[in-house]
């Protein structure tokens, strides 16, 4: 069973130290997946695409879609997006990754060895997403742990530390299905289908589950709360979200913009709005050579 990692950034050092934490992230998941897709989204005209400027020691399973600035005004036809869109350079990600299971991740996430994914994957449910609970980390202990800019997913700890599961919950249950969504009230609906904190730091599927919902809910153009909203389409379907504090995962902290006029509305999509075409599957998205 084949598994894949889509991630998505721009060269605009977003958080700070962009370069040394994304160099970290990308030869960790490398190590890890059989396949990683970047789709680098609206570099600006004159500068590198991320993945040019990082340090990567095996680009052998890297896969790079690079979505110009010309291009990106192509697909969205004039309609005001952010510089950065992730639920729409993450659907191309989906849409062209070949992974029996597809994790959507960050370029700031350290991943776990394959050994502790294969765990979570082999029982993975057809039409279950799970969530995995981040630990966060600053970058100067990374260094001091690691000592090089090329992390051994051996050396990743399995356990945190003294954070149990219950400090990062965001719901009574580690396990959501829709007809425990629907014994509360609406307005909880957003909460527990979080399940925990900052959960779309490492999401896993069935390929066929990504599909089946239409990926991201691509009006979700602002950021934040699509992560959530795609749970929740996988609940409106019947399906299952799990979080899980296991395999271990890092993030790697950074400085946030999280100012109103960039974020998404809170109100959930109960039934998915994206087209057939979802992913501009119907589009020539050329892979870097």
């Amino acid at each position: 069973m084949t598994i894949s990692a889509v991630i998505c950034g721009r060269n605009d050092n977003y958080g700070g130290h962009l370069i040394e934490r994304a160099t970290y992230s990308i030869n960790s998941l490398l190590e890890t997946f059989d396949e990683v897709v970047y789709v680098d989204w609206n570099t600006e005209q004159g500068k590198k695409i991320l993945t040019d400027e990082l340090d990567i020691k095996d680009r052998s399973k890297l896969k790079v879609f690079t979505i110009s600035p010309d291009k990106v005004m192509e697909l969205i036809k004039g309609e005001q997006v952010p510089p950065m869109c992730e639920v729409l350079s993450r659907n191309i990600g989906i849409r062209r990754a070949i992974g029996d299971i597809i994790v959507s991740t960050n370029i700031d996430i350290i991943a776990p060895s394959r050994e502790q994914l294969d765990i979570v994957t082999s029982k993975l449910r057809q039409m279950e997403m799970i969530t995995v609970i981040r630990k966060d980390l600053e970058l100067s202990e990374v260094n001091k742990v690691f000592g090089n800019t090329h992390l051994e997913n051996e050396n990743v700890p399995i356990i945190f530390g003294v954070d149990s599961i219950r400090t990062k919950l965001m719901s009574p249950f580690v396990e959501i299905t829709k007809n425990k969504l629907e014994q509360f009230p609406e307005k909880n609906h957003h909460t527990l289908s979080s399940v925990i904190c900052g959960c779309g730091d490492f999401q896993i599927a069935h390929r066929e589950t990504w599909y089946k919902i239409r990926g991201f809910e691509e009006s979700m153009k602002k950021r934040q709360y699509a992560d959530t909203t795609v749970q929740y389409k996988v609940l409106m379907q019947n399906g299952i979200v799990r979080g899980s504090n296991f395999p271990p995962i890092y993030h790697l902290e950074h400085e946030r913009d999280n100012s109103e006029s960039i974020l998404n509305s809170i109100e959930m999509v109960k039934t998915t709005l994206n087209e057939e075409t979802w992913g501009f599957s119907h589009e020539d998205i050329i892979l870097d050579l």
